[in-house]
């Protein structure tokens, strides 16, 4: 499996935990300080995030950035 492929899944589990937390997509951008189209590029698999970035969503999501990437 590529790096891309470790991006599409990361993606999909930043959504499915959004959505658990009932945020929108721009709600979550915006206490991410981030572009809502930046975390949309990340939810599809499309961008590379710096742990600095993943961490702060983590933390708005309620999980630690361990059990983000946890099987990713």
């Amino acid at each position: 499996m590529g790096g891309n492929s470790f991006y599409k899944r990361l993606g999909k589990r930043i959504i499915n935990r959004r959505k658990v937390k009932r945020l929108s997509q721009e709600e979550l951008a915006l206490l991410s300080h981030m572009d809502r189209t930046y975390l949309a590029r990340i939810e599809e698999g499309k961008a590379n995030p710096t742990v600095k970035v993943l961490n702060k969503v983590a933390k708005i999501l309620k999980i630690t950035l361990c059990n983000l990437l946890f099987g990713v």
